[in-house]
């Protein structure tokens, strides 16, 4: 995980996404475990070609017309390589994760970090669940991480984008809780097409990290018909043994009360 400020900024910095983090431990040169000079994005590639910029233009504004307008208006978004710069290569940083940060609230400007070259097969499937966690960067759970993926899918298939292998990993995998996130929320999206863009609305503060939310799936629950309520909720149900041991300081998964 990246650090929780930005040197340039004195406010919380917020971050969201599909998190790979590799720790650049080895390697002959002395490495130093102090931080970079200037901001933290400042330590990784820039990604400046026009595709790229104009996918995360887009896909914001996908993002909008589903689930509303952001918690932080965006007014700019950095796009970097999750890779360190020649200048930054003996810091121990990590490297290789996706990743949405907001280093100014004020001014909305955000950073989203890709973990693969931009001629990775699953390079655009990133970038689309990034744009979704740009509505609202502080929810840090699994059942976000779901519709960020499950966004991706259909944000891509639109552009007619190819979703590199995604569809066959997360289809196969029985643990791997970007999978189980991801069929729960497909599912919930078919069941609840109205109600499902709603969920990102009902959050609760996570008591370990302050700065960030997660979803609070009762209150949600409670705003559905009775009927539907108990359609969630068998859902829900057949992901929860493995979702809830895969929570952490990072990723919240709030159990339905009835399930839990």
């Amino acid at each position: 995980m990246l650090p929780s400020r930005s040197s340039s900024v004195v406010f919380p910095v917020f971050v969201s996404g599909f998190l790979l983090l590799t720790l650049c431990l080895s390697g002959c040169m002395t490495m130093s475990s102090g931080r970079p000079p200037g901001a933290w994005h400042d330590a990784y590639q820039p990604i400046t070609d026009d595709a790229s910029t104009a996918f995360v233009e887009q896909g914001l504004e996908r993002a909008v017309e589903e689930f509303g307008q952001p918690l932080i208006p965006v007014n700019q978004v950095l796009l970097r390589r999750s890779q360190k710069t020649e200048e930054a290569r003996r810091y121990r940083l990590a490297e290789n994760f996706s990743l949405t940060q907001c280093v100014d609230s004020t001014n909305g400007v955000f950073v989203i970090y890709i973990g693969v070259d931009q001629d990775h097969e699953n390079y655009y499937a990133l970038l689309g669940h990034e744009c979704a966690h740009l509505i609202n960067p502080k929810i840090t759970d699994w059942y976000m991480e779901g519709m960020a993926t499950a966004f991706s899918e259909e944000f891509c298939a639109e552009m007619n984008t190819p979703w590199g292998d995604w569809k066959e990993h997360f289809m196969r995998s029985r643990r791997e809780p970007y999978a189980l996130s991801y069929r729960m929320m497909n599912q919930m999206k078919d069941a609840f097409p109205k109600a499902y863009p709603n969920l990102i609305q009902y959050t609760l503060v996570n008591e370990e990290n302050p700065d960030w939310r997660y979803i609070d799936i009762d209150a949600w629950l409670g705003s559905l018909a009775a009927d539907q309520a108990d359609e969630a909720l068998d859902i829900i149900e057949p992901h929860v043994s493995v979702l809830r041991k895969k929570t952490s300081n990072h990723y919240e998964f709030a159990v339905p009360a009835e399930l839990d």
